[in-house]
């Protein structure tokens, strides 16, 4: 009797764990269809929302302008530094006369320094998941600004914040430079606002010192209001001696122009695998470029990628495979131009080689509007 009993059982939990997995290619397939229908209405949506930023934050008064003659309260940001060994807080308004003098700030070890999005904060899996990520690699100095008070409600005034807080930090940069630490070594890893953040650091820094940070990563740049705007009004190639982009949600949250000397279009750049659109009130897409850039710190072989000149290039295969990078940590300094590759659904997302060759995973629909040229 046990032994039927337990045949029954083992024969239960097949069924179930096969059901199980059709009911997940089901949900993958209607995530598709949804993706297909809904993708190009949001990108219109959101466009035509945020295309008069400029003269609505004026009429609203939360303009750079408006608040330049009264600049905003930095008196609640904080900074968060962070090594193997320590990990202590402190306001951002005092940073330029503490961290010189910290014993614990080591200058000869990188600098990383990452810059938080819209709602979000130092205490979320953005910054644990990248900062776990380089301490496990190597003994790096790594700050976190916690600019929240400013960004987390209302974006149109959040997006002129951006500016002020960068400022800010390009000046506390600029005196750890004079301090002793080389401008080469300061890496500014920024998500949606926060990359415009870093941009804005970028360019005070260099006012102040004559120097460019070494390197700017802008892990799905926030669109809104900072798409088809002037370079000096949000992240450009002139911010950093290297910006590498990663875009993952194009066009909707985040920003559709190629801003940096490289720019990688993971899955087209738009609503990534797995994921449903923004306007279903998913930030999946917008968050999946931490993501994978944490596992690119990880892995710095995980994602290849390819020169095309489209995503519709990508697919048929015309692109320079004589040419291929690296995106995310592992993308060597120098690199230029625009790069595509696939990724997979779920962790892990890289493909590594296998990334460079299209592979049709599209739902019904999306092949339909590839097929009449839609896409």
């Amino acid at each position: 009797m046990s032994r039927f009993i337990l045949f029954l059982t083992l024969t239960w939990l097949a069924t179930t764990a096969a059901q199980f997995g059709i009911i997940n290619k089901i949900k993958k397939g209607v995530t598709k269809e949804i993706s297909a229908v809904v993708d190009p209405i949001e990108k219109t949506i959101v466009y035509v929302g945020f295309s008069q930023c400029k003269h609505v934050k004026r009429i609203l008064g939360v303009d750079y302008e408006s608040y330049n003659n009264t600049e905003p309260d930095l008196s609640l940001l904080s900074l968060n530094f962070m090594t193997r060994e320590v990990n202590v807080s402190f306001l951002l308004t005092t940073a330029a006369s503490l961290l010189p003098k910290a014993g614990w700030l080591d200058p000869r070890k990188p600098l990383k320094i990452y810059l938080h999005g819209f709602t979000d904060d130092p205490t979320k899996n953005s910054y644990s998941n990248i900062s776990r990520a380089f301490l496990s690699q190597g003994d790096y100095n790594i700050l976190a600004l916690d600019a929240s008070s400013l960004i987390r409600w209302l974006y149109l005034r959040s997006s002129t914040m951006v500016r002020f807080i960068g400022e800010e930090l390009g000046q506390i940069l600029a005196v750890l430079v004079r301090a002793g630490l080389n401008p080469s070594a300061i890496h500014l890893i920024g998500h949606s606002l926060g990359t415009h953040i870093s941009s804005f650091t970028g360019k005070r820094f260099t006012e102040l010192t004559g120097f460019r940070v070494g390197r700017i990563t802008g892990l799905d740049p926030a669109g809104p209001c900072f798409s088809d705007v002037e370079p000096n009004l949000r992240l450009n190639r002139n911010d950093a001696d290297f910006v590498d982009v990663i875009h993952t949600d194009a066009g909707t949250y985040g920003i559709h122009e190629s801003v940096g000397h490289v720019d990688f279009f993971p899955n087209s750049g738009s609503t990534q695998p797995g994921c449903l659109p923004a306007l279903l009130l998913a930030t999946c897409s917008h968050s999946r470029a931490w993501l994978l850039y944490a596992e690119s710190v990880n892995n710095p072989q995980a994602f290849v990628a390819a020169p095309c000149a489209s995503w519709k290039d990508f697919r048929k295969g015309n692109c320079d495979f004589n040419r291929l990078s690296l995106m995310g940590y592992g993308c060597p300094p120098g690199t230029t131009g625009t790069y595509y590759l696939q990724t997979s659904d779920a962790p892990p997302f890289g493909r590594g080689m296998a990334g460079v060759h299209y592979v049709n995973q599209e739902g019904l629909l999306k092949n339909v509007g590839m097929q009449i040229g839609i896409n």
